[in-house]
Parts: C-alpha cells; structure tokens; sequence
C-alpha cells in the first residue's frame, strides 16, 4: 500500500521550470540564473591554472560582492549567487556548494576564507558569516536556518556537521513537522573543532575553545575549554 503524499512531499517533487527555480535559487533573477548556468557550463570543469583563472575573472561579476584574487575549484555550484559576497583571497576547492536558500538569506566570507573539497554551506532563509582566514576541511556541512557566525583563524577540521536543527516530534508525517530553531551557532575566533564533529544548533563555542574529533556538542563551551565525548562534556578548562 503506498504511504499518502503530504503538501510537503509535494512540494519537494514539484517538476519543471518551477521546480528547478526554487531548488537553484527561488530568489534569483532568471538572467542570474541562467548567466551562472552559462558560466559553469564553459568554465566549471575547465582543469588547471586556466580553469582557475577563467573562473576567477567571470565569477565576481555573479557575486554580491567580491575581494581580489578568489581561487575557485571545480565544480563549485554557488546557488543565488547575488546573496553570496566573497573578501580577498578566499579559496573555494573542488566541488564546494555555497547556497543561500530563500529571501533574506545571505553568505558573508571575509579575507583569506578557505573551504574544502565537497563541502556544503547552506542558509535556509538564514545567513553565515565566516570571519578572515577560517579554514573548513572538506566533506563539511555547515547549515542555518537562523544563523551561523565563525570567529577569525577559526579551524573545522573534515566531516564536521554544524548547526543542524531538529524536526518537532508529533502525528503525521516527520517530514511536515516545524523544525525547533534555537537561533543558531556562534563560534569564536581561533578555536579548532576536530574531525566528525557534531554542533547542534543553539550553541556557542567561546574564543580559543577546542572540540575534539567525533563530538556531539549541545551545549555551550566556554572559552579555551577543550571538549569532547557524545555528548561532548569539559576535560580541560581555560586556567586562570
């Protein structure tokens, strides 16, 4: 017996034009669009130095604003690019997405910015803010519904998730369920969160703090503690 589709489900599978429009940038121009479409159809998978210097020439004229010197890998899908501004000298590897979902929402990256093969920066009607030289590995996802702040020489070390919110338990489908927004993630300058971990949205992570690798932090951190375990619980606190 197949399951009923619900409004939500259905508005997931919308096809066509529509469809394409709400997934790739619902606050986009159609000429936006379809120029970064063009963009990424010549120079998205161009190898080498030429790839990066075509992309690095063409790009910031998509942007909402951009620094000088942007090295940008292949395969970088950057979705409303017109709610994405870029500071100087920032490094986005192969196959990065940067999407800013939904009016309103916005990236900010400052200078020298660097983020890693594969990963995901997503702003659901939300926006993230990456301070000058934060360094995300690769196969991250860094996603808001609210907000996401990331404080100066900040390091996120591989697979790290940060800022997921929870679908509201109740009947009917989970899928349809409000999702439970604590207003977002801020994390300090020069802390390091190691490889694998988790950090639940409502938390702040206080400047000079260190996760350990495969935490599952939902609670605050203060400032140059070091935490780790699941959930993630203080082994060392700043001295006096």
């Amino acid at each position: 017996m197949t399951a009923p589709t619900t409004p939500k489900i259905k508005e997931l599978s919308s096809a066509g034009l529509a469809g394409f429009k709400t997934f790739f940038g619902a606050s986009t121009s159609w000429p936006v669009l379809l120029t970064s479409d063009l963009q990424n159809l010549l120079f998205g998978n161009l190898p080498g130095l030429l790839g990066f210097a075509a992309r690095s020439m063409t790009q910031p004229y998509l942007l909402k604003s951009c620094g000088r010197r942007p090295a940008i890998g292949r395969q970088v899908q950057i979705r409303n690019p017109k709610a994405v501004s870029f500071g100087n000298n920032n490094i986005i590897d192969d196959y990065v997405v940067l999407d800013p979902q939904g009016r309103g929402a916005f990236l900010d990256f400052a200078d020298s910015v660097s983020i890693g093969k594969f990963s995901l920066v997503v702003a659901k009607r939300g926006n993230i803010k990456l301070a000058s030289a934060v360094n995300i590995a690769s196969h991250c996802r860094i996603a808001t519904e609210s907000q996401i702040i990331i404080g100066e020489s900040t390091l996120i070390a591989a697979y790290c998730y940060i800022g997921p919110g929870n679908h509201q338990h109740g009947s009917g489908a989970l899928i349809e369920q409000p999702m439970k927004i604590k207003g977002g993630v801020h994390i300090g300058k020069h802390c390091w969160i190691g490889t694998r971990a988790t950090i639940m949205d409502g938390v702040t992570i206080g400047d000079g703090a260190v996760v350990g690798a495969h935490s599952f932090v939902t609670k605050d951190v203060p400032a140059g503690a070091v935490v780790a375990g699941t959930p993630a619980k203080i082994i060392s606190a700043m001295k006096e």
